[in-house]
């Protein structure tokens, strides 16, 4: 006994009984219409359904973030400085030193590693392009909020190795207190407080590339404002001033329980030619915001990330499928509207014959 129902009937024979059952009805062949137009929407909806999907994917791995500030406690702890710097000068010619507020001094020259390199810019930009240009520290959290897929870890710049070797290279972390504080190169001789070779003065030479500058533990998110920055000049005695606010930041993430304590920074740029009685050099200038900011990861759980994508794809289908709808519904309204004007028009000329 067959148990196809045949198409050519609406149903099966009174006399055979129940030949087929089917759970989820469907459309006799006799009914379906296919069109081009039902075939292209099908194609923009999966489309949308995998761009969408994707994008919850995203969402769901990136997580959301909240920000909180709050006064800073930890006045008298360390803070890291992450630095790596290329300037215009020889290696055995430049002096680099810290002193902060409470007088505590630093050889950072025997902590960072100098290597001799060429001076290369081709991979950094300018931090101003006329004139001074503030990065205040506020607008440094906002760009870190609005980065929202961070970024990988940070490598070194590839310097082009050329025959003209006369630049330094200084890269390396040190531990500093978490107080206000100077950080500076200048050349032999001619620092605060420094006794030693004269170096002749036309061989200053202060143009630098900030390939990093940061404090504290890296992170993804961390924005910089001095990364991959440059700074040239032609005059050998040349003052460049960096004035940086930093903030305190605690990365706590809930998924897995961990925090993070690092920092963040704004900048203010000043630089300017100085007298031969004054020191030309790099400075940076730092001060620790009384504040501290604390930023918490949310993750959506499992669950409800597969709720939002069988959301998101139900809702697509159903409002397209509304879409098809309508725009069928009009299709057919103009269709009939035509045929009767064509109807009128051809009986206007019956008439007229």
């Amino acid at each position: 006994m067959s148990t196809s129902v045949n198409d050519e009937f609406f149903g099966p024979e009174k006399s055979s009984g129940l030949r087929t059952f089917d759970a989820f009805p469907k459309t006799r062949q006799t009914y379906r219409v296919s069109s081009s137009r039902g075939g292209a929407l099908t194609i923009i909806l999966s489309l949308l359904c995998v761009y969408l999907t994707w994008h919850e994917l995203l969402q769901h791995l990136d997580g959301t973030e909240t920000q909180a500030f709050g006064v800073e406690h930890g006045i008298g702890h360390s803070m890291q400085i992450n630095l790596d710097i290329t300037v215009a000068m020889p290696c055995e010619a430049l002096h680099i030193n810290v002193q902060d507020a409470a007088l505590d001094r630093i050889l950072a020259g025997e902590i960072l590693t100098k290597e001799t390199t060429s001076f290369d810019d081709t991979n950094a930009h300018r931090i101003v392009a006329m004139g001074d240009r503030e990065d205040h520290v506020y607008e440094v959290l906002a760009k870190a909020k609005k980065s929202k897929w961070g970024k990988s870890k940070r490598r070194p710049l590839a310097f082009i190795r050329k025959q003209d070797r006369g630049s330094c290279r200084v890269s390396g972390s040190m531990h500093v207190n978490r107080v206000q504080g100077d950080f500076h190169i200048t050349a032999k001789g001619h620092g605060y407080g420094h006794v030693g070779e004269h170096i002749d003065h036309n061989s200053f030479n202060f143009s630098h590339v900030i390939n990093e500058l940061s404090f504290g533990e890296y992170y993804p998110k961390l924005v910089n404002p001095l990364d991959d920055v440059t700074a040239t000049t032609e005059d050998h005695f040349y003052k460049f001033q960096y004035y940086l606010n930093v903030v305190p930041t605690e990365y706590y993430s809930e998924t897995s329980g961990r925090s993070l304590f690092t920092n963040q920074y704004g900048v203010t740029e000043h630089s300017r030619k100085v007298s031969h009685y004054q020191i030309p050099g790099i400075f940076f200038k730092y001060d620790i915001e009384p504040l501290n900011l604390t930023i918490t990861e949310h993750r959506t759980p499992f669950l409800r990330f597969l709720i939002r994508i069988i959301n998101v794809v139900g809702g697509v289908m159903v409002s397209g499928n509304w879409v098809y709808k309508l725009v069928d519904l009009f299709v057919e309204y103009f269709r009939k509207k035509r045929r009767i004007m064509e109807g009128m028009i051809g009986r206007s000329e019956k008439h007229s014959d």
